[in-house]
């Protein structure tokens, strides 16, 4: 009985968790274009970027998007494009509420240097039908001048 009043259910817990998983499977999902697993670019990125409560990058390029509905009624939207490296930290910073750097999901390959990444996720404060809860982004330094955009948001 002192048991089963310890553990009392916090109010919206299950619907955090739900999100929290379905972003877990997408960020995993998240891999390059071409990787099998990655978007097909089945979706409209922009539309995409517009539900997961962001503004595209003025230059962006090679952008696959897909988005999934649930049959609970919970939409999910996943994709991958391209940016001048330099331009990244503006993009970032001109986002209405700045997200939290954290550490980038492994597993690595022999001499990869996570500093050489960024990862970020975003919960937002009020809710929006039709919109994204949250957002986790993750930027790849590529060779050249680009970096490459993974993100998901449901």
């Amino acid at each position: 009985m002192a048991l089963r009043s310890t553990f009392k259910l916090v109010p919206g817990l299950p619907l955090a968790v739900g999100a929290a998983v379905c972003a877990a499977v997408l960020w995993q999902a998240a891999e390059d274009p071409g990787d099998e697993g990655g978007p097909r670019g089945t979706a409209d990125c922009a539309e995409a970027m517009a539900f997961a409560r962001m503004a595209p990058p003025a230059d962006w390029q090679d952008g696959k998007c897909d988005r999934t509905e649930a049959a609970d009624g919970r939409t999910a939207v996943l994709g991958t494009f391209r940016i001048e490296h330099a331009d990244t930290g503006a993009w970032i910073a001109s986002f209405p509420k700045a997200p939290e750097q954290v550490a980038c999901p492994g597993p690595w390959p022999d001499g990869y240097d996570p500093e050489s990444e960024g990862c970020f996720t975003l919960v937002h404060d009020e809710p929006q039908p039709g919109r994204a809860a949250g957002l986790r982004l993750r930027i790849t330094p590529e060779v050249g001048t680009t970096a490459k955009i993974r993100f998901d948001a449901s």
